[in-house]
């Protein structure tokens, strides 16, 4: 189906749906905003219970259900806008766990055997790798920073990213529907989108409810064949299912089912060429081009240059993901504690032709080196159990074991490098071959934290866990038979240290210092030996104060230093033959230590207003050698911003009694960030400003909402992701080294412009 096909299509279902009367319940159907015990109080569960988040003892980033949906929040890759200390690494198959960087601190990596720094958790359940990608019917986003082990389970060493769907409503009916809808080429869009999402909620009894919502997001670019003229079409479609039901006024049943896949053409998002060289030779003088790269990409319509998303291939080929799974939460109330279960099985798997099928997708080029297609699946089951006191005690305690099972394997996948002097020859140059593979993970903790209560001011906090690790990888030859192995074993403990006082009815003070634990990976090298990278063990101090300004806007300043033993680090290099190999390894000595601030909420009744900004200077030890050979110690770690900027609000207006108006901002600053461990600098990319907004109008009851909006409106073209020596680095003839630079851009790196509709029923 066509882009203009689609988008009629979906704008037909959004105004069927505006204008079905059979639907329409005589009382609107508000948001469900995050539940709160007045206007001016917001809730979070960063400690497993319902609190104020002005008296959370961790230095937080809250967004509500409104800030999301005005600041088009549809995937995981968004959230990087809402928080200045989040940043999610967009690169494909590189961001483990989905979970990103806090504080400069993340796992980038490709090591099948990894966990995350950064933890993604949905409706109390950690994700683990088995991770969503598309938000949507969420009540609330908490960004908790710094280790969070001693409350949350799986990889949680640099913080986690918590996230609570809206919860089944047993007292009416309701429906939503709301659509974003742009199209590639229209009002300056550079690429098409459309986001279709709904939502039923049915009562099933007085103490039970049953809520389904789903998603589409179907994408037309960013990455353009020049060959074809085509857009690359990236298809992702979601379902949640929710069931709430409360048999007695003690028992609580939470049961919720997901599943979502996707569809990607011609690899998606991936490399293009951003600076070529000229006639030359390669391979350290083996090799010899004659024309040059760059005159090879423009007799095929494609001119490398900063932004350049176009390639040229005449290959077609489609990838598939696929992720579902389901919890069941039982919360018991037995006085004066309250018992909870959390079981929950996720499954993803991923087949066909991927991000590095056709490496360079350049047919012109010489050199070429293709991937074969995958077949990659993961299995993981989680058992929590938890026992927690009644908020408002003198001692407050949450306390539990967490099991975790996870199970990865991959069929043998095979690297082709091959060399085209002119059509119709190919010399094979070199086979890489990654053999089967099964992954396990098994971990099992007990942890438990509680609050002191010295005074009615005064607090004492400590946690606690112990985490015992297993981790192992078997290989299997072409006939299935185990062929070697490799495992780790760890056992480690992590805690929680803090005092908080009351400054004020509406102040608070605090300071912690916490030990965190990842647990390690092994790493498969193409044609090597599996080897173990050790566990990762941060060390955190942070302090900070929180208050509530103008009757409901929160301020959270902090300030922090974290210490990491054995941060687990990759370095990506082309080797001779054009292969993007990638290294996983150790780095003791790894800091990140500054200062943020961060303010959220309402500031008035009509406007709404999310800001913060943050210094995070996070280093390499003394005398780290990059992987230029350059001594790059005590500079910023590659995919860090050492600045980061976030500012959001929105301001509402009344045009009469019927209708409303509202004009929204978004935007965000980063200072330079660098994408390798070098020296290099056409591997990084310039401070900039990213900008974006709505405006539109809206009935009185907040029924129904028409806007247009605009993501990046100036067209910067911030990368995901770039590599040196792409394909390799060439020698002029005159001896002079001219470096070949590739980059990955997403949607984030391009305008969107567009309208959008919401219906609610």
């Amino acid at each position: 189906m066509n882009t203009i096909r689609k988008v009629v299509l979906l704008t037909g279902i959004a105004f069927g749906a505006l204008s079905a009367p059979a639907m329409a319940q005589d009382a609107a159907a508000a948001p469900q905003a995050p539940e709160t015990t007045s206007t001016s109080d917001i809730i979070v569960t960063a400690q497993r219970r319902a609190e104020k988040v002005t008296e959370v003892p961790i230095s937080i980033t809250v967004a509500s259900a409104a800030q999301l949906e005005r600041q088009q929040v549809n995937t995981v890759n968004d959230l990087a806008r809402i928080a200045p200390s989040l940043e999610i690494q967009q690169a494909p198959g590189q961001n483990t766990g989905g979970g990103g960087s806090i504080r400069g601190i993340g796992t980038q990596t490709f090591s099948p055997g990894a966990v995350a720094s950064v933890g993604v958790v949905v409706d109390q359940v950690s994700q683990g790798n088995a991770n969503i990608s598309d938000l949507f019917d969420v009540a609330r986003i908490e960004v908790l920073k710094g280790p969070q082990g001693t409350l949350f389970g799986l990889t949680t060493s640099a913080g986690v990213i918590n996230i609570t769907t809206n919860k089944p409503d047993f007292t009416r009916f309701s429906a939503r529907l709301r659509t974003e809808l742009s199209d590639a080429g229209t009002a300056g869009s550079k690429y098409g989108n459309q986001v279709v999402q709904g939502l039923v909620n049915v009562p099933l009894a007085a103490n039970a409810a049953l809520r389904v919502s789903g998603v589409a997001n179907l994408r037309q670019g960013v990455n353009r064949n020049a060959t074809t003229g085509e857009l690359n079409d990236t298809d992702r479609y979601g379902l949640r299912g929710r069931l709430l039901w409360e048999p007695t006024d003690r028992l609580t049943v939470n049961l919720i089912g997901d599943y979502s896949k996707s569809r990607y053409e011609n690899g998606g998002d991936f490399f293009t060429f951003v600076k070529t060289s000229g006639p030359g030779y390669f391979f350290g003088g083996a090799g010899e081009d004659t024309t040059g790269i760059t005159d090879r990409l423009e007799s095929c319509g494609v001119t490398a240059k900063a932004g350049n998303r176009n390639y040229c291939s005449d290959e077609t080929y489609v990838g598939h993901t696929e992720t579902y799974g389901g919890s069941l939460q039982v919360d018991y109330e037995a006085d004066p504690f309250t018992l909870t279960s959390i079981t929950s099985v996720r499954k993803s798997g991923e087949s066909g032709y991927g991000a590095a099928s056709n490496v360079f997708r350049a047919d012109v080029l010489e050199l070429q080196v293709h991937n074969s297609p995958v077949n990659r699946d993961l299995s993981q089951f989680t058992q929590e159990f938890r026992i927690s006191s009644a908020a408002g005690n003198p001692i407050e305690y949450t306390a539990g074991m967490f099991y975790s099972n996870q199970k990865q394997t991959r069929a043998a996948e095979v690297v082709d490098v091959t060399l085209v002097p002119f059509p119709g020859l190919t010399i094979p140059i070199v086979t890489n071959t990654t053999p089967q593979l099964t992954i396990r993970d098994e971990s099992l903790a007990v942890f438990g934290q509680l609050t002191g209560h010295v005074t009615d001011a005064w607090r004492l906090i400590g946690g606690v866990r112990y985490t015992t690790d297993r981790l192992s990888l078997d290989t299997y030859d072409t006939l299935g038979a185990r062929d070697g192995g490799t495992h780790l074993n760890a056992k480690k403990w992590s805690w929680r240290l803090g005092t908080q006082y009351d400054l004020a009815s509406d102040a608070m003070a605090y300071a912690t210092v916490s030990r965190g634990f990842k647990g390690g990976q092994i790493a498969v090298p193409t044609n090597e030996d599996p080897y173990v990278v050790l566990p990762e063990v941060p060390t955190s101090y942070e302090a900070g104060v929180k208050a509530t300004l103008f009757g409901g806007w929160v301020a959270d300043a902090s300030v922090f230093y974290m210490k990491i033993d054995n941060f687990q680090a990759q370095n990506c290099t082309v080797d001779s033959t054009g292969v993007i190999s990638c290294d996983q390894t150790n780095i003791n000595g790894v800091k990140t230590r500054g200062a943020e601030i961060n303010f959220f909420g309402n500031v008035t009744r009509n406007l709404s207003l999310n800001t913060g900004f943050i210094y995070a200077k996070a280093t390499y030890p003394k005398n780290f050698i990059g992987t230029d050979g350059t001594n790059i110690g005590g500079s910023q770690l590659a995919y860090s911003p050492r600045y980061k900027f976030t500012l959001s609000g929105q301001y509402d207006v009344d045009l009469g009694e019927n209708f409303g108006g509202f004009i929204a901002l978004d935007t965000q600053w980063k200072s330079r960030v660098r994408y390798e461990a070098n020296s290099v600098s056409d591997t990084t990319f310039k401070a900039h400003w990213m900008v974006g907004g709505r405006i539109g109008v809206k009935t009185a009851d907040d029924r129904y909402t028409v806007a247009v909006f605009v993501r990046n409106a100036f067209n910067v073209h911030e990368p995901a992701l770039m590599q040196s020596d792409f394909p390799y680095t060439s020698q002029s003839y005159s001896g002079a080294y001219e470096p070949n630079i590739g980059a990955i851009y997403g949607p984030m790196s391009y305008r969107n412009v567009g309208i959008s509709l919401d219906a609610k029923f």
